[in-house]
């Protein structure tokens, strides 16, 4: 139930309950000056609900005419009393009849009620009005005639209401004072639970601010309903859980920038204490003969590479970090492409007893949009990290090509040593490497395959890695096939 419905059916409630409360209020007020509500009946209902009156109302009616056309009969006390009888047997009503100023009849049940306290000929009040006449409450209804002898005559049909307007004049100050009791009671029941309905909601979400500001994000705020409020809680917990995840990130990504720090600073003062150690070899003497002199040069100047191709690498990889290297993408036949790549690495590696073979799968579109460069850091980086870690007198390099639905599959595959199935899900995070010795012989700066998965997430594809101990490596991305986009249009698509 929606917050407005509540309002909405509270506001309904209590405009009905003072109206029900005015109405049984007026009704009660009626019958204490009407006296029944069989009289009640008989003056508020329509004409056309007279067949549904009861005896007495018929016999008034018959009287009535009776009056017009046959007066002289009410001059005879056994049709007097024939009358009585008939009021008496329907609804316990006395009959009195005047004429002129002597009674004529009168019914023994009101035998109490004094000619002087009827009402006057000719003279009508209410309809059926009340009196009280010693002591008790009686309703008098009066019909005014004339006898043959134009003497003035006159029918009154008493009608004992002591009881119920006894009833009604006690109960009516307790009657009136429940209404209200009730009245108060339902205003304050109804005040109270859509109040409660959206205090409480808010209290709890107000305490869950406070913690947030204190610092805590771990506790949640259970909907106490469906409604706006529920919505709400609902909408608090989710930012709170972004929040959380947000924060978490920051922190993350500040012990990575400390990690990041601390491991630049370690793989770069390697090579540095290599070169200054050699160089102070030759400056104290050390190398004391042209063929030392030269191998210390020739180490120098090989950590020096090393160390301007890990310089290159944390450029690059900080540009793409930043998302601030250019990618010049253009329709690449990458089949083609890896063909001349494979036979470029053949020649370069014919003398370092590695086997490289090539199998691409044919009569297959392996047409896609990709930056030619950075493609071919990819495949180098995957190469070098292969090579670099396989001890094997002979190595061999497998490269398989083929396509997935949308997309071309690349594999590479070698007989190194193989990955522990704990290391693989930190394979392409920066600085990693499965030995955790930093700087070892291995060299390297731990950034190759990171730059890889950079590379192929700006091209908006996948790359993973499927190794076991002992039984090689195989490292495969995919990329999506293009159709008929222009190379315009990609490079403003990124």
């Amino acid at each position: 139930m929606s917050i407005r419905f509540r309002l909405v059916l509270s506001y309904l409630v209590m405009i009905l309950v003072p109206i029900i409360f005015v109405i049984v209020s007026a009704f009660l007020v009626a019958l204490l000056f009407r006296g029944d509500i069989k009289e009640l009946r008989n003056i508020y209902l329509p004409p056309e609900h007279l067949h549904k009156m009861s005896k007495n109302d018929q016999l008034y009616i018959d009287l009535h005419r009776q009056t017009l056309s046959n007066p002289g009969n009410f001059l005879n006390q056994s049709y007097l009393k024939k009358i009585d009888n008939q009021l008496s047997k329907n609804g316990g009503t006395g009959l009195i009849v005047r004429k002129g100023n002597n009674i004529l009849y009168q019914s023994v049940s009101v035998k109490h009620v004094d000619k002087d306290d009827l009402p006057l000929f000719g003279v009508f009040g209410g309809v059926d009005p009340l009196e009280e006449i010693d002591h008790k409450v009686v309703g008098i209804k009066k019909i005014d005639f004339y006898f043959p002898d134009n003497t003035e005559g006159s029918l009154f049909f008493v009608t004992d209401s002591s009881s119920f307007a006894k009833f009604v004049r006690s109960f009516f100050p307790i009657l009136f004072f429940s209404l209200i009791l009730i009245l108060i009671i339902t205003n304050g029941l109804l005040t109270y639970f859509v109040s409660r309905s959206i205090l409480v909601p808010i209290k709890q979400l107000q305490k869950a601010t406070q913690e947030m500001k204190e610092g805590n994000l771990n506790d949640s705020i259970t909907p106490m309903s469906k409604d706006e409020l529920g919505q709400l809680a609902q909408g608090f917990n989710e930012m709170r859980m972004k929040l959380k995840e947000s924060i978490e990130k920051q922190l993350a990504y500040e012990e990575n920038r400390k990690e990041l720090i601390a491991n630049i600073s370690h793989d770069l003062k390697t090579p540095i204490t290599t070169i200054k150690g050699y160089v102070e070899g030759i400056r104290d003497g050390v190398a004391n003969t042209p063929e030392k002199i030269d191998r210390y040069i020739q180490t120098i100047y090989s950590k020096s590479i090393d160390l301007d191709h890990m310089i290159d690498e944390l450029f690059l990889y900080s540009k793409l970090d930043l998302q601030r290297l250019p990618f010049h993408f253009e329709k690449i036949h990458f089949d083609h492409y890896l063909q001349d790549f494979v036979e470029e690495l053949r020649f370069e590696v014919a003398e370092l007893n590695v086997e490289v073979d090539l199998k691409i799968i044919k009569n297959s579109n392996y047409l896609i949009n990709g930056d030619r460069e950075h493609l071919k850091r990819v495949i180098t980086n995957i190469v070098d990290n292969s090579l670099k870690y396989n001890d094997n007198k002979y190595k061999r390099l497998f490269f398989h090509l083929s396509t997935i639905d949308s997309h071309v599959l690349f594999k590479l595959q070698d007989n190194g040593p193989g990955i522990a199935d704990e290391n693989l899900p930190y394979i392409f995070d920066r600085f990693y490497r499965e030995d955790l010795a930093r700087g070892t012989e291995k060299g390297g700066s731990g950034l190759g395959l990171s730059i890889a998965k950079r590379i192929i997430d700006e091209h908006n594809g996948k790359i993973w890695v499927e190794s076991k101990k002992g039984l090689g490596t195989t490292i495969l991305f995919t990329i999506e096939k293009t159709g008929d986009e222009s190379e315009k249009d990609l490079n403003n698509r990124r």
